[in-house]
């Protein structure tokens, strides 16, 4: 015997049938499994709806990151370096106040560390132990609406302020009464050095939480005190004194 149930049942299922290329149609814009929500997220739109500013919320979180360059040269070749860890905060993904912090060290024999009043240059050794520097900054990323958040292309602008002292030894000394003095050292030649940093930066994101990036940077020396027998060959997060450019490879981490 046929019972009703059994006809609506039919009358349903053939009813579905029928339909399901509309309904799957309307339903398109529900991710249905992983796969193809991946895919619509790579297919960010590029513009923004109409009066909407940002992509991203306001805050973003921090990330640290550290300076391995110079290590690595420190360890291979140079015998000078500047260890340097950094923090940013990120507003937008478009604005990022930054801080750093390190140690400098130097032991070095050079034929042109220390200039003199004549212009002469001397073999000597300028030992500087490990000393302190800091700089703060503020960077402006030029992608902050990218659908790659953690990917960034930056300018920037920091100050940097080191303490040091140094060992000079076979110093000669040209003094304008007295003519070429030495060979001579002197111990505890104290240094303050002041500058600025204007370059640019490139993070990109590797893995979750981890990014690579370089900075690439013109130095420009505001004061320097200490220097009555000749310029420092190295300063504690600015390098060698004579040098006007600056490169950093750099490991960061997203804190959050």
């Amino acid at each position: 015997m046929f019972h009703p149930h059994y006809a609506i049942t039919l009358a349903l299922a053939t009813l579905l049938v029928t339909n399901s290329p509309s309904l799957l149609a309307q339903g398109r814009s529900i991710p249905v499994t992983s796969e193809v929500k991946a895919e619509e997220q790579k297919e960010l739109p590029d513009l923004l709806p109409e009066g909407q500013k940002y992509r991203y919320r306001f805050f973003n979180g921090l990330n640290v990151s550290i300076d391995i360059l110079d290590p690595l040269l420190y360890t291979f070749y140079y015998d000078h370096a500047s260890f340097e860890a950094q923090l940013m905060a990120d507003f937008h993904h478009r604005y990022f106040p930054m801080a750093a912090i390190g140690m400098g060290i130097a032991d070095e024999d050079s034929d042109n560390g220390l200039e003199y009043g004549t212009g002469a240059k001397q073999e000597l050794n300028f030992k500087s132990d490990l000393a302190p520097f800091g700089k703060i900054g503020f960077a402006y990323n030029f992608a902050y609406n990218s659908p790659r958040p953690y990917d960034y292309y930056l300018v920037f602008l920091r100050y940097g302020l080191a303490f040091n002292k140094a060992d000079i030894s076979n110093l000669y000394y040209a003094d304008e009464m007295w003519g070429s003095l030495g060979p001579i050292s002197i111990t505890d030649q104290e240094y303050t050095t002041h500058w600025v940093e204007l370059g640019g930066m490139v993070k990109v994101q590797i893995v979750k939480h981890i990014s690579l990036g370089w900075n690439l940077y013109l130095k420009v020396k505001l004061s320097q005190s200490g220097t009555q027998y000749g310029k420092p060959f190295f300063v504690p997060g600015y390098g060698s004194n004579k040098s006007h450019l600056g490169f950093s490879f750099r490991i960061y981490y997203d804190i959050f």
